[in-house]
């Protein structure tokens, strides 16, 4: 069982931080404990819960299943194969693509935002690896004022650091750590203009067609059709948004089961060698590495793991390479705890 003293910090630290939109509901849903006795299967569908989940323990899958209404005004009902938007589960996505590029010699983690964006303000003060590390003190686009303004506009990548360009460092670049979606912006125009293809083409090309995640894609603006399940606040359909703004930031979709493929293409290093797969999860300040947030059980069991939330939306991760657990909770409701089902699934299944 994990333990509750570090990990529920971070719990709490990632559901509530790496939120891309503030969720705007009234509503709450609770997550029970599970009971003695109450099989993983009968714990997830004792829960009021929309959307999907799966569970591995060293490559096998023991639970891959949907639950409700993928669209409920059509009873499309949730499956393991339903796509949904991840939110900031996607920096992880966007750290991977930076490191392939380091790999390749294309750019360096040392290298300063002046390097590409010449006139960004104290540019030459922040790295990439402040960037991906959340040290640079930039501040959080989706936390400003003008953000609902233009949610639902179409912008280029330059467009959208122009957003929040020139507000004021909130700290000495390195000195401290806030999360900051603004951050990921910067870093998935980087990979833009060192790889020569758009954002979406990159992570297509060189993360999603090489590990078989043939159900994840850049997320459409339009969702609730074919496998795209709806989102949901306070029981209401939510509307579409312009997925250029979430961008490297969010804008990712996919499965529960495309998440395993990842998950097991990460620990199986088939994308970066180990030393750059280190560097990734290398810890900074408050737990946080590059994209993922990293904690330890009581068997000192290293687990990766990370947030998203996005208008109607509310996604975690949950991954060991040690013990060789696997938990994604992928659910359409904004006001689900999808954090706290899947730490409360892993606390089940590593009861030893």
């Amino acid at each position: 069982m994990l333990t509750t003293k570090g990990l529920f910090k971070s719990l709490l630290f990632s559901v509530v931080s790496l939120t891309l939109v503030a969720c705007s509901s009234d509503k709450e849903i609770e997550v029970s404990k599970p009971n003695d006795g109450q099989t993983l299967a009968q714990y997830v569908a004792s829960q009021d819960f929309s959307g999907a989940v799966l569970v591995a323990k060293d490559g096998e899958i023991l639970l891959n299943r949907g639950y409700d209404y993928a669209e409920r005004a059509n009873k499309v009902e949730n499956t393991s194969e339903t796509i949904f938007r991840i939110g900031s589960i996607s920096k992880q996505f966007t750290t991977m693509a930076v490191l392939i590029l380091e790999e390749r010699g294309l750019l360096s983690l040392d290298d300063t935002l002046a390097m590409y964006l010449n006139d960004y303000p104290n540019g030459d003060k922040i790295t990439l690896k402040n960037l991906l590390n959340m040290t640079s003190g930039i501040k959080n686009y989706t936390e400003m004022g003008s953000f609902s303004s233009y949610k639902n506009t179409s912008l280029t990548p330059l467009q959208l650091i122009e957003k929040f360009k020139d507000a004021p460092l909130e700290f000495t670049p390195g000195s401290k750590f806030k999360y900051s979606n603004s951050n990921y912006v910067i870093a998935g125009y980087i990979i833009e203009e060192v790889s020569g293809k758009t954002y979406a083409q990159f992570i297509e090309q060189e993360i999603f067609q090489k590990l078989s995640m043939t159900n994840s894609s850049y997320g459409k603006d339009k969702i609730g059709y074919d496998k795209f399940a709806q989102g949901y606040s306070n029981n209401k359909p939510v509307g579409d948004i312009s997925m250029t703004v979430p961008y490297a930031a969010g804008a990712l979709v996919s499965t529960v089961e495309d998440l395993y493929k990842w998950h097991q293409g990460v620990t199986n290093r088939a994308l970066i060698s180990e030393e750059s797969t280190q560097k990734m999860y290398t810890v900074g300040l408050n737990g946080y590495a590059l994209g993922w947030n990293i904690s330890t059980n009581r068997h000192n069991e290293k687990f990766y793991q990370h947030g998203g939330g996005i208008d109607g939306f509310v996604s975690y991760i949950l991954r060991s390479e040690d013990s060789g657990y696997f938990v994604a909770v992928l659910a359409n409701e904004e006001e689900f705890p999808s954090g706290n089902l899947a730490f409360n699934i892993m606390s089940l299944v590593d009861a030893d």
